[in-house]
């Protein structure tokens, strides 16, 4: 059986890769590497994925890279991870293709480490921009000039790699594949929400993210947390759920105001959402997004629920008509909360016009498709991509 290694450095680009290695998994064995997030004690998300894919009798072959703990881990993962892939490919030289998600610096050092590896490449959403100086862009579009192969989410983001001189027959759009969980039946039941979260049905449910931003201090990323979750406690929504940032430099004292927030009835602090839970959330129940992290851009449309975008942090990104972009201002966050709140019904129905911007729910499906089809190709003409110009 043909071999395909697929890497994760978190619980999130986890989520949205699940649904293609379930779809993989009955065509090509699986290699998981592991890395990020999943291996660092405050979060240490590993043995989610193992118990995720045990429940869904998936079979991959796992490997961590683990990371050094300190405060210069962040960048100094980029040696340890690239290192570590050069040593994987070195045993496992018999991987027809290599897997990876995004833009987060784990994913550009497995990046890096597969093309001198030589080791095809496929990048799962290249060619969306954030307009703001942030690392995000830069890194996608280094591992997607690294990469043989894409998969994007939209047509805008097909356009741009065709601009930046990749080959029109190595990109797909195959949509967005967390859109897939529903269609696979893996959306969590209203039931275990209820227990879990202590929610009913006709609660208004915040669910709440924001990620430091990389070129902001410690003390800027902590206000602009507080700014935001405090309008969201202060408005007339039933229940706050609020996640845990991104590993990023400036969590520690996010984690610690988190924390101490334990007590209030309101709100629901978890680690992670999980994919299941968030679109089930989104699905079923009266919900708003509220934050700054892309899934509430790209996981949001579909489902025709309500995000309020804070801060720049995905300025330029392509989005639904369901985002409002606010800054971080405690009274307007607030203000435009309860007047959607108050006019839910009519603006999921005003949503419905860019319901399928990021695909219908078939991504995996196509995945496959393409992926079989560039199979068939040797490793040779896989490996070899010309420049385009244009």
């Amino acid at each position: 059986m043909e071999k395909i290694a697929v890497f994760s450095g978190n619980r999130a680009d986890f989520g949205i890769l699940f649904p293609l290695i379930c779809s993989l998994n009955n065509h090509y064995q699986i290699s998981l590497i592991l890395s990020g997030a999943h291996v660092l004690k405050k979060w240490e998300t590993s043995k989610d994925v193992e118990s995720q894919l045990k429940d869904n009798n998936i079979h991959c072959r796992i490997t961590k890279i683990p990371l050094m703990e300190d405060k210069g881990s962040y960048k100094k993962c980029l040696s340890e991870v690239y290192m570590k892939t050069i040593e994987f490919f070195e045993v496992n030289n018999d991987i027809q293709i290599s897997i990876v998600l995004g833009d987060r610096i784990e994913a550009a050092a497995f990046a890096l480490g597969t093309f001198y590896s030589q080791m095809p490449l496929l990048h799962i959403c290249g060619g969306d921009i954030v307009d703001v100086p942030n690392f995000d862009t830069n890194i996608r579009h280094s591992i997607s000039k690294l990469a043989d192969y894409h998969f994007v989410t939209n047509e805008k983001s097909k356009n741009i790699l065709l601009q930046m001189g990749e080959e029109a027959q190595r990109v797909f759009n195959i949509g967005n594949l967390s859109y897939d969980y529903e269609r696979m039946g893996l959306l969590t039941p209203v039931k275990t929400l209820e227990n879990y979260y202590r929610i009913v049905s006709d609660d208004i449910i915040i669910v709440y993210t924001y990620h430091p931003a990389c070129d902001k201090t410690k003390e800027e990323n902590y206000q602009e947390f507080r700014c935001g979750l405090d309008a969201c406690i202060d408005s007339i929504a039933t229940k706050i759920i609020v996640t845990y940032p991104n590993n990023d430099p400036g969590y520690e004292m996010i984690l610690d105001y988190v924390n101490i927030l334990n007590d209030n009835k309101k709100v629901f602090c978890v680690n992670s959402l999980g994919t299941y839970n968030y679109l089930s959330l989104m699905k079923n129940y009266k919900t708003i997004i509220v934050g700054n992290s892309s899934s509430g851009l790209l996981e949001t449309a579909l489902y025709c629920v309500p995000v309020l975008n804070i801060g720049e942090r995905q300025k330029g990104r392509i989005r639904g008509c369901n985002v409002t972009d606010l800054p971080p201002d405690y009274n307007k966050i607030k203000d435009v909360l309860n007047d959607i709140i108050r006019n839910f019904c009519i603006l999921k129905d005003r949503y419905i016009e860019t319901k399928y911007i990021f695909g219908d729910g078939n991504a995996a499906v196509k995945a496959v498709e393409y992926i079989d089809e560039i199979m068939k190709l040797t490793k040779e003409e896989r490996l070899f991509k010309k420049f385009v110009e244009r």
